[in-house]
């Protein structure tokens, strides 16, 4: 199976995509759990299929049981 083409995404575009701030993106690269690709001096671009594959699915027992916890 060939992987999909990159669907490239500026830092903004990328926050705007998963919901979340563009600093959450950027922290996410210097942590590596994203990986940035420099475009130019100081554009910075990701591809939106590495934002997706960090989702994961809840498990709903573990989240019942934090929730009574809380």
């Amino acid at each position: 199976m060939t992987p999909p083409e990159p669907r490239w995404a500026t830092v903004a575009e990328a926050a705007i995509y998963a919901g979340m701030s563009e600093r959450t993106i950027r922290r996410w690269i210097s942590q590596e759990r994203l990986t940035g690709h420099r475009i130019g001096p100081r554009r910075i671009q990701v591809d939106l299929n590495d934002v997706d594959a960090l989702r994961t699915e809840i498990d709903p027992t573990t989240t019942a049981r934090q929730e009574r916890t809380a």
